[in-house]
């Protein structure tokens, strides 16, 4: 399946990939990732495997 990635390393890459992190509007500790033209995704501390495949496909990322 790839490397597991927790909250800080999917921050990282969505700030990269020009996805702005407003950690004000998240519920808990998640964090919500805005990026003009798409619809906005948060992305929580905890993360199981079926929605770690769905935001690497969100930001792209293979491996």
């Amino acid at each position: 399946m790839g490397k597991h990635y927790n909250q800080k390393e999917l921050i990282r890459i969505a700030k990269e990939k020009g996805w702005e992190i407003d950690e004000t509007r998240g519920k808990g500790s998640h964090v919500l990732a805005m990026k003009a033209g798409e619809r906005p995704f948060p992305i929580p501390q905890k993360i199981k495997p079926g929605l770690l495949a769905a935001l690497k496909k969100r930001l792209q990322i293979d491996d």
